[in-house]
Protein backbone atom coordinates (compact mmCIF):
# COMPACT_ATOMS: atom_id res chain seq x y z
CA UNK A 1 0.00 0.00 0.00
CA UNK A 2 1.14 3.03 -1.02
CA UNK A 3 0.20 6.46 1.18
CA UNK A 4 0.29 9.77 -0.58
CA UNK A 5 0.49 12.62 1.59
CA UNK A 6 -0.79 15.63 -0.53
CA UNK A 7 0.09 19.22 0.25
CA UNK A 8 -2.52 22.07 0.11
CA UNK A 9 -0.94 25.05 -0.32
CA UNK A 10 -2.82 28.20 0.83
CA UNK A 11 -1.81 31.72 -1.11
CA UNK A 12 -3.13 33.51 2.13
CA UNK A 13 -2.18 33.99 5.60
CA UNK A 14 -4.46 32.23 7.94
CA UNK A 15 -6.17 33.97 10.69
CA UNK A 16 -3.98 33.95 13.85
CA UNK A 17 -1.32 35.45 11.76
CA UNK A 18 -3.30 38.56 10.51
CA UNK A 19 -4.80 38.84 14.42
CA UNK A 20 -0.81 39.13 15.37
CA UNK A 21 0.01 41.72 12.64
CA UNK A 22 -3.03 43.46 13.24
CA UNK A 23 -1.78 43.68 17.18
CA UNK A 24 1.38 44.82 16.51
CA UNK A 25 0.34 47.31 14.22
CA UNK A 26 -1.90 48.72 16.87
CA UNK A 27 0.63 48.68 19.59
CA UNK A 28 3.35 50.32 17.49
CA UNK A 29 0.58 52.86 16.75
CA UNK A 30 -0.55 53.71 20.46
CA UNK A 31 3.44 53.94 21.08
CA UNK A 32 4.55 56.25 18.10
CA UNK A 33 1.32 58.75 18.94
CA UNK A 34 2.30 58.61 22.34
CA UNK A 35 5.69 59.71 21.65
CA UNK A 36 4.62 62.17 19.64
CA UNK A 37 2.63 63.72 22.10
CA UNK A 38 5.12 63.50 25.13
CA UNK A 39 7.76 65.44 22.56
CA UNK A 40 4.84 67.94 21.48
CA UNK A 41 3.84 68.62 25.63
CA UNK A 42 7.81 69.03 26.12
CA UNK A 43 8.49 71.40 23.64
CA UNK A 44 5.59 73.15 25.09
CA UNK A 45 6.72 73.14 28.74
CA UNK A 46 10.60 73.99 27.65
CA UNK A 47 9.00 77.08 25.73
CA UNK A 48 6.88 78.11 28.68
CA UNK A 49 9.95 77.58 31.41
CA UNK A 50 12.46 79.92 28.81
CA UNK A 51 9.50 82.54 28.83
CA UNK A 52 9.66 82.61 32.43
CA UNK A 53 13.26 82.66 32.86
CA UNK A 54 13.58 85.64 30.68
CA UNK A 55 10.74 87.46 32.40
CA UNK A 56 12.30 86.58 35.83
CA UNK A 57 15.71 88.30 33.81
CA UNK A 58 14.17 91.06 32.83
CA UNK A 59 12.43 91.81 36.03
CA UNK A 60 16.39 91.18 37.79
CA UNK A 61 17.56 93.55 35.50
CA UNK A 62 15.42 96.22 36.00
CA UNK A 63 15.26 95.68 39.64
CA UNK A 64 19.27 96.29 39.37
CA UNK A 65 19.35 99.32 36.68
CA UNK A 66 19.34 101.75 39.23
CA UNK A 67 22.35 102.19 41.16
CA UNK A 68 20.93 103.99 44.72
CA UNK A 69 20.70 101.69 47.25
CA UNK A 70 17.73 103.57 49.27
CA UNK A 71 15.96 102.18 46.66
CA UNK A 72 16.73 98.25 46.59
CA UNK A 73 16.89 97.53 50.31
CA UNK A 74 13.05 98.30 50.56
CA UNK A 75 12.55 95.61 48.19
CA UNK A 76 9.15 96.48 46.32
CA UNK A 77 6.46 95.02 43.19
CA UNK A 78 7.40 94.82 39.47
CA UNK A 79 4.73 94.29 36.93
CA UNK A 80 6.30 91.97 34.67
CA UNK A 81 5.30 91.31 30.64
CA UNK A 82 3.70 87.80 31.22
CA UNK A 83 3.97 86.49 35.07
CA UNK A 84 1.84 88.97 36.33
CA UNK A 85 2.99 91.01 39.72
CA UNK A 86 6.10 89.79 41.27
CA UNK A 87 7.21 91.12 44.65
CA UNK A 88 10.68 91.13 45.48
CA UNK A 89 12.69 91.62 48.25
CA UNK A 90 16.97 92.01 48.80
CA UNK A 91 19.51 90.86 51.95
CA UNK A 92 22.81 92.71 51.14
CA UNK A 93 25.88 92.02 53.00
CA UNK A 94 28.98 93.60 51.87
CA UNK A 95 31.91 91.16 50.95
CA UNK A 96 35.76 91.07 51.60
CA UNK A 97 36.47 92.74 48.66
CA UNK A 98 35.95 96.34 48.26
CA UNK A 99 32.93 97.44 46.79
CA UNK A 100 31.67 93.98 46.27
CA UNK A 101 28.52 93.07 47.65
CA UNK A 102 26.53 89.80 48.43
CA UNK A 103 22.37 90.40 47.43
CA UNK A 104 20.07 87.53 47.99
CA UNK A 105 17.45 88.37 45.81
CA UNK A 106 13.83 86.84 46.71
CA UNK A 107 11.15 87.10 43.80
CA UNK A 108 7.93 86.00 44.20
CA UNK A 109 5.48 85.93 41.36
CA UNK A 110 1.73 85.32 40.68
CA UNK A 111 1.77 83.07 37.93
CA UNK A 112 -0.65 83.50 34.93
CA UNK A 113 -3.02 80.75 34.52
CA UNK A 114 -3.59 81.88 30.61
CA UNK A 115 -0.33 81.50 29.64
CA UNK A 116 0.14 78.51 32.30
CA UNK A 117 2.59 79.94 34.44
CA UNK A 118 2.27 78.86 37.87
CA UNK A 119 2.75 81.26 41.03
CA UNK A 120 6.22 80.59 42.90
CA UNK A 121 8.78 82.25 44.30
CA UNK A 122 12.42 82.23 42.90
CA UNK A 123 15.79 82.87 45.42
CA UNK A 124 19.02 84.29 43.94
CA UNK A 125 22.35 84.75 45.17
CA UNK A 126 24.67 87.25 43.61
CA UNK A 127 27.69 89.15 43.66
CA UNK A 128 27.35 93.16 42.82
CA UNK A 129 29.81 96.00 41.98
CA UNK A 130 28.75 98.63 43.69
CA UNK A 131 30.89 100.93 44.45
CA UNK A 132 28.08 104.20 45.10
CA UNK A 133 26.77 101.58 47.79
CA UNK A 134 29.72 101.81 50.48
CA UNK A 135 28.59 105.62 50.80
CA UNK A 136 25.62 104.78 52.42
CA UNK A 137 25.50 104.57 56.48
CA UNK A 138 24.89 100.46 56.74
CA UNK A 139 28.19 100.07 55.30
CA UNK A 140 30.29 103.09 55.01
CA UNK A 141 31.86 101.82 58.75
CA UNK A 142 32.47 98.58 57.44
CA UNK A 143 33.90 99.42 54.01
CA UNK A 144 36.77 102.25 56.16
CA UNK A 145 37.69 98.99 58.08
CA UNK A 146 37.42 96.93 55.14
CA UNK A 147 39.96 99.46 53.10
CA UNK A 148 42.16 100.17 56.25
CA UNK A 149 42.62 96.08 56.12
CA UNK A 150 43.58 96.35 52.99
CA UNK A 151 46.13 99.02 53.11
CA UNK A 152 47.36 97.42 56.05
CA UNK A 153 47.98 93.96 53.89
CA UNK A 154 49.13 96.08 51.15
CA UNK A 155 51.76 97.67 53.48
CA UNK A 156 52.58 94.40 55.13
CA UNK A 157 53.48 93.09 51.49
CA UNK A 158 55.68 96.16 50.58
CA UNK A 159 57.49 95.73 53.87
CA UNK A 160 58.01 91.73 52.98
CA UNK A 161 59.58 92.41 49.78
CA UNK A 162 62.01 95.79 50.91
CA UNK A 163 63.54 92.69 53.13
CA UNK A 164 63.73 90.59 50.39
Amino acid sequence: MIFRVQVIRNNGFMLIEVLIALALFGLSAVYLVDGAFVAARTIRVMKDTREMEQDLLWVRGEIFKDPDYEKIKDGGDIQSLSMGEVRWETEVEMSDVLDVYQVTLTLEYEGNEELGFEGGERVSQMYLFRPTWGQNGDFSSERTRLLEDKKDKIREIQEQRRRQ
